[in-house]
């Protein structure tokens, strides 16, 4: 009969040897849970990340700072279900990264510009679609 390994999910010891004092990371996680995730969240915030999106977070972090977000955010997880990806970037991937950010107008203003009438509502025009 195999033995079940008694340290899976434990931290591995890293090797010694020169390294980035500080290497970008980027952190996603999927749980479930609202409350859960937002407690996530907020240890990603503690730990000087930004949000990037809903689920994902961006951030330089040295090694001992990095397995302790580890150990925090497994210690938070405690036994609910969910997965947490921390993923290093190496500089050289960071210097060929595209950004695109594209954000929708505020509703209130939308409203605003609008008026009452019905008229005055933006319309949606399909595009390929026969002009009446």
């Amino acid at each position: 009969m195999a033995r079940k390994n008694q340290y899976t999910g434990v931290l591995k010891p890293l090797a010694l040897g020169r390294g980035a004092p500080e290497v970008s990371l980027v952190l996603i996680y999927d749980i479930e849970e609202d409350r859960l995730r937002t407690r996530i969240a907020n240890v990603c915030l503690d730990y000087g990340l930004e949000r990037i999106q809903f689920s994902a977070f961006f951030g330089k972090l040295n090694r001992n700072r990095r397995q302790e977000l580890a150990l925090k955010l497994q210690n938070e997880l405690g036994a609910e279900s969910g997965r947490v990806r921390i993923i290093p970037v190496c500089e050289q991937d960071l210097k060929d990264m595209w950004v695109l950010d594209q954000y929708r107008r505020d509703a209130d203003e939308l409203k605003e510009k609008a008026g009452d009438g019905p008229a005055a509502r933006p319309r949606l025009k399909v595009l390929g679609a026969a002009d009446d």
